[in-house]
Parts: structure tokens; C-alpha cells; sequence
């Protein structure tokens, strides 16, 4: 391949890159921090209890607030009561996109037996 065809061909990359629609709430957030998603809602962490609030708001349609907990993928109300996701709310996960599994393999190391 010569140079001008690696050229074009990194510039088409880098132009469709851009144009994926990122949802993913930061993997390793601080207390407190504030995100806002690429559809507008508004999300709080709270590290005490490893949560994502999700804020009522118009864009959202949502009249209470609602928490994700990304270690167990669970939804719960303003009253604690596990509920299913917001219709109109989707959140991908850095983690949920990890393979899983054994990274060089699933055999055991060798154990020899000096004499």
C-alpha cells in the first residue's frame, strides 16, 4: 500500500470515529462528579454507595430520581425498589463490553517433581 492510499484511508478512520455516538458513564469515577451523557441526561456518582443518580429532568422524562449501580447492573428508585430502566435511557459500560475468561489460556501451570 503506498502512502497516499495509507493517507486517505487513516483520514476516512479517524473522520467516521468521530461520528459514533459515545454513552458510556466514565469507568473509574470520583465522588461527586457530575457526567452528561450524549443524550442529555444528567448523571451524579456517589461513591459511598457505588451508585449513578440519574436526575429527573424534561429530557429524560423521568419524575424521580433513579439509580444504577454498575457492579450489578441494577436499577432502583427514590424509595429503593428495584425497577427496570428508564425507556428512554440507555447505558453502555465500559465493563460490559470486556471479554471474560482466561487471558493466556485455561491450562494449569506445570509442577515438575525435582528428584
Amino acid at each position: 500500500m503506498d502512502k497516499k492510499t495509507f493517507l486517505m484511508a487513516a483520514m476516512c478512520m479517524m473522520a467516521l470515529s468521530g461520528c459514533t455516538q459515545k454513552t458510556e458513564l466514565p469507568e473509574n469515577p470520583k465522588d461527586k462528579e457530575e457526567y452528561q451523557d450524549a443524550q442529555g441526561n444528567q448523571w451524579i456518582y456517589n461513591a459511598m454507595l457505588m451508585r449513578w443518580a440519574l436526575m429527573p429532568s424534561i429530557a429524560n422524562g423521568l419524575s424521580t430520581t433513579h439509580y444504577y449501580y454498575p457492579g450489578t447492573g441494577t436499577w432502583r428508585n427514590a424509595q429503593g425498589a428495584t425497577v427496570d430502566p428508564p425507556a428512554n435511557v440507555r447505558v453502555n459500560t465500559p465493563a460490559s463490553s470486556k471479554t471474560k475468561g482466561s487471558v493466556f489460556g485455561n491450562t494449569g501451570r506445570s509442577r515438575s517433581i525435582n528428584a
